[in-house]
């Protein structure tokens, strides 16, 4: 009897065995380049910012990754209602927030609901100042005028921006 039940038991023990081999449910996940891996990753992100009257702002991101003193976000959408009631929209194709600074890379296109739009491949936003700026070139467009330049500095609590290179082309309707 308890042959058989010993018989019985290593067939039941070798199948349970073939089929854990065979569903291999853990993998390991081995870094061979060194390459540093997020802590969190967060997917079709939606952050709001709330006030007492209300939402100030939306950011849309299709993927955040957390690491220890930075933030990467993927496919960026930000909507911001500012003090003088104008609707600000931000897109990105990337981003990455370190220290109170955002700094969005590829297609960055700004919009304001009076008309302005801005578009530059990179963008740097330091949150604590209020100072947006750009190293590369950028479009900026109001009604009849369209600005070219190849960098800025815009402090918006000041109201001041410094440009290099700008060419501005004025409009005059008929």
């Amino acid at each position: 009897m308890a042959v058989k039940l010993l018989k019985y038991f290593l067939i039941f023990f070798v199948l349970i065995m073939i089929f854990l081999l065979t569903k291999n449910p853990y993998s390991l996940k081995y870094n061979a380049l060194g390459e540093k891996q997020p802590d969190v990753e967060l997917y079709d992100v939606k952050s709001y910012n709330i006030l007492e009257n209300g939402v100030s702002s939306i950011l849309l991101a299709n993927k955040v990754e957390r690491y220890k003193n930075y933030d990467k976000l993927y496919i960026i959408k930000a909507l911001h209602k500012s003090a003088l009631n104008l609707i600000n929209n931000l897109k990105a194709d990337q981003g990455l927030l370190s220290k109170n600074i955002l700094y969005l890379d590829k297609n960055v296109k700004y919009t304001r609901s009076d008309n302005l739009a801005l578009n530059t491949d990179s963008l740097k936003y330091d949150l604590k100042n209020k100072v947006l700026s750009s190293r590369n070139s950028f479009v900026l467009t109001k009604e009849n005028i369209t600005t070219y330049g190849k960098s800025f500095i815009y402090d918006m609590q000041k109201g001041i921006i410094k440009a290099d290179k700008v060419k501005t082309i004025i409009r005059m309707d008929k």
